[in-house]
């Protein structure tokens, strides 16, 4: 496995630092996945500057104007000196930890984990095109993952899946395979709906992988996906002068989606040539190990790293996290979105030890400028689903110990 593939984690500063929580957390997750372990993973920590730093090493200049401009976004790369400090602190328990192959950092077999720390603030696609040049990379595959995204089940299938991608003929039509999510669990019926675009012709039947499916995807997500180390490469190249408030998926998502959109309204069989023509460009496809759509879970569980922060105790083994939108096969925690609804996510508490959610504030509720889509709860365009008017507050949800599911 150490020949071929490559792991490389990202992770950047967080209100949960210093602790190790969310990083241990996402590690113990990876033993779900058969043969991760064996793999050769970085943790790709990016370089934390002050409110001005790319002003001031582009222009060598940083005065009390500038300063007062910038907003703390940790997204995008701002941070004050309290939380670049905690950050320091972090990485330096972090690399302890790495270095002395503390659990959960315990590499399998021959495989390996290292801590590669990025002396300034790159952004996230600039840091993984860093990592890329630092690391001079040789396996022919990478799997490109957040510090947030968790395995929350079993996946047996990954060397199955690396063999058929290197079937021959694959490499001009498959680049990169995601993990089933609730942003594309029931993913045919969901893209007819919002984009009026019909893929069901367009999957793929893999019978020599547990008789699954690879379904196309309309749009590319930044979220932990097995991909050919040439393509990583080769959509960088694209973007040779990537700015820190970069993501790659948001130069691609929109992308690749207005070129699909732009072809929906052509006969059936035109329709799919054409497709596979444009998408073939992108590659991206989610993987089901199952042909059944019924039985579809999803595989990662995305609880936003900015939103958590270290448990004021220690010794906490279960604290609440976050409210998210989880699929899940207990009714009572289903939120019933209505006909014109775009998804079946469930809304539910997360656990992760160490961790605790931090509470929003009154004032958060209101939306701050219109919002273009459409709601995924009601289908209407002018607000998100989290401040869509029909869905109502759920005083308790059920929680889910997303290390146990």
């Amino acid at each position: 496995m150490e020949q071929l593939l490559t792991v490389i984690i990202q992770t950047s500063p967080l209100p949960s630092h210093p602790s190790t929580a969310l990083l241990e957390a996402l590690f113990r997750s990876f033993d779900r996945v058969d043969g991760l372990k064996e793999a050769n993973i970085i943790i790709l920590a990016d370089g934390c500057d002050d409110e001005c730093g790319e002003e001031r090493r582009t222009n060598n200049r940083c005065d009390d104007q500038i300063i007062a401009t910038k907003k703390a976004n940790l997204k995008h790369g701002v941070a004050p000196l309290d939380t670049r400090e905690k950050y320091k602190q972090h990485l330096h328990l972090l690399r302890e930890k790495v270095n002395s192959k503390q659990e959960p950092f315990v590499p399998s077999k021959n495989g390996s984990i290292q801590l590669l720390e990025l002396h300034h603030r790159h952004g996230s696609a600039r840091a993984i095109a860093a990592a890329f040049n630092i690391l001079s990379i040789s396996t022919p595959y990478v799997m490109v993952g957040q510090h947030d995204n968790f395995f929350v089940r079993d996946v047996s299938y990954l060397r199955q899946l690396l063999q058929y991608m290197e079937k021959p003929g694959t490499n001009s039509w498959l680049q990169c395979v995601h993990f089933p999510s609730t942003a594309t669990l029931n993913y045919v019926q969901k893209v007819k709906r919002r984009y009026d675009l019909d893929i069901s012709r367009l999957c793929v039947d893999c019978d020599d992988v547990q008789k699954s499916k690879l379904v196309p995807l309309v749009f590319w997500y930044g979220r932990t996906m097995l991909a050919r180390a040439s393509y990583y490469k080769q959509i960088l190249n694209r973007f040779p002068n990537l700015k820190v408030s970069d993501h790659l998926e948001e130069l691609l998502g929109t992308q690749q989606l207005n070129e699909l959109n732009k072809i929906k309204r052509r006969n059936d069989d035109d329709f799919d040539d054409e497709f596979r023509r444009v998408h073939a460009r992108y590659g991206n496809y989610v993987f089901f190990d199952s042909n059944d759509s019924q039985t579809h879970t999803e595989v990662l569980y995305h609880m936003s790293g900015r939103k958590v922060r270290a448990a004021n105790t220690a010794s906490s083994t279960e604290t609440d996290l976050q409210q998210s939108d989880q699929a899940n096969n207990n009714d009572a925690v289903m939120f019933n979105p209505q006909v014109n609804s775009f998804t079946t996510a469930r809304r539910s508490v997360a656990k992760v030890p160490g961790l605790e959610f931090i509470t929003s504030e009154k004032g958060d509720r209101t939306m701050q400028k219109k919002f273009k889509q459409n709601c995924f709860h009601c289908g209407k365009k002018g607000h998100s689903f989290k401040f869509c008017p029909s869905l109502k507050e759920e005083n308790s949800m059920p929680s889910i110990d997303v290390l146990q599911i």
